[in-house]
């Protein structure tokens, strides 16, 4: 089989691999779609999470088929298309037997400490995959992940129709939120950015405001639009740049900073808008418990992947679609590899 592989040093090749077999407890699974995170590009520039293992075959925003089961594996059935949720965990620490079983002691994640899904066939535990409805789309499953992530880190804080909410960085993360937020009947929310088109998909799913912080300081706009009062919550989904100060500046008092992008290096904030505006300031990073809920709000038309999900490519292309996200070239939001 095909497998893509990086060494974390800018260099990424293709290797033909034997095809694994299923151990006890495992699944094997047919590639049938793997989304290109921001996270993959950062894997391959050797900027990932001091847990990463390389040689490394990236992806973890996989839409799989079963093929074949392991022993004791009764939870799924051979020709189950399935969305993966790569957290290998010992389910005996104190975080997993709470049920944060991604901060698990022992936590192991594919598409990061192990082979991900830029293959054609991979072998991971049966409970690392849930079972998708008929009605899903491809593309869709491989976006339960980044859409899960918004989710999880929006659901650590309360939402009501009457606030204003600022969405920082029109990415996959941002955009999702964007929906989130329109789902959950916040009917004022700021979307900012450096990209127009991407501007214009989150006005589609509901920004009522959105601001191209090339053209207009974000901070400034956003205090006009609220009439200095700042926003009841602001997602940051970018990752970069000065969205921290942003976010602390541009929120109200006492309101909520949800941190969402993963950043690859250290920032500096100002803590004094924490302490004088009693700010709340989360994170979230994972699409824990909320892959099940992301999938129903696929079914009922609340969460999209249209324009979103720009680009597809097949694996053998990998090249040509690592470029393409990297330099953010022909209007590309999310590109999806097909083994």
């Amino acid at each position: 089989m095909r497998a893509i592989v990086t060494d974390g040093k800018e260099n990424v090749w293709e290797e033909q691999r034997p095809r694994p077999s299923p151990s006890n407890g495992e699944v094997l699974i047919k590639i049938r779609a793997v989304g290109i995170c921001g996270s993959d590009i950062g894997l391959i520039h050797g900027e990932g999470p001091p847990w990463t293992n390389y040689p490394l075959v990236p992806g973890h925003e996989v839409c799989a088929e079963v093929v074949e089961l392991g022993d004791d594996v009764d939870s799924l059935s051979v020709g189950d298309r399935v969305a993966l949720h790569g957290f290998i965990y010992c389910s005996t620490c104190t975080a997993c037997r709470e049920g944060r079983y991604y901060q698990c002691d022992d936590l192991k994640e594919i598409g990061f400490t192990l082979d991900g899904g830029y293959r054609e066939y991979a072998t991971v535990p049966a409970y690392t995959l849930n079972p998708v409805p008929e009605s899903l789309s491809d593309s869709e499953v491989t976006q339960v992940d980044s859409a899960a992530c918004t989710l999880h880190a929006l659901q650590r804080v309360q939402t009501s129709f009457t606030d204003t909410a600022a969405v920082l960085g029109p990415g996959s993360l941002g955009l999702f939120g964007v929906q989130l937020l329109a789902a959950q009947g916040v009917e004022n929310i700021i979307l900012t950015g450096t990209r127009d088109e991407r501007l214009t998909v989150g006005e589609t799913y509901g920004a009522n405001l959105t601001v191209n912080v090339r053209e207009t300081d974000p901070v400034t706009r956003i205090k006009e639009y609220t009439n200095g009062a700042g926003v009841d919550i602001c997602v940051e989904a970018a990752g970069g740049g000065d969205v921290l100060n942003t976010c602390l500046e541009v929120a109200t008092q006492q309101g909520d900073v949800v941190l969402t992008g993963v950043f690859d290096d250290r920032k500096a904030i100002d803590p004094n808008d924490i302490v004088a505006k009693e700010l709340t300031v989360i994170g979230g990073v994972t699409a824990a418990h909320a892959t099940d809920q992301v999938m129903e709000l696929f079914q009922r038309g609340d969460l999209s992947v249209d324009g979103i999900v720009t680009h597809e490519f097949s694996l053998e292309e990998y090249e040509r679609a690592l470029e393409t996200v990297l330099n953010r070239e022909d209007g590309v939001i999310k590109a999806i590899l097909r083994p």
